[in-house]
């Protein structure tokens, strides 16, 4: 099993439950991995684990890692 575990700091809770929210879709039913998140005051924490191929969890890792930064600077955007 590998595990891999992100923290992206944020400004507030509500950030943080928008950048978990935004990942949520692409969580569902997938064979073999799991991705849970969860939003605290001012962080967004992520878990992986996955029970294949290393290469498929980095891609899917790398996936995960520009959907957040992409649904990042949207937010960011939006609330200025």
């Amino acid at each position: 099993m590998i595990r891999a575990q992100i923290r992206i700091s944020t400004p507030n809770k509500v950030t943080s439950r928008s950048l978990v929210a935004s990942v949520e879709p692409d969580n569902l039913n997938m064979k073999g991995l799991k991705v849970r998140g969860r939003a605290l005051d001012r962080s967004a924490y992520f878990t992986l684990e996955f029970g294949g191929k290393i290469e498929t969890f980095i891609s899917t890792l790398d996936d995960l890692l520009r959907c957040l930064q992409a649904a990042r600077e949207t937010l960011e955007k939006v609330s200025n």
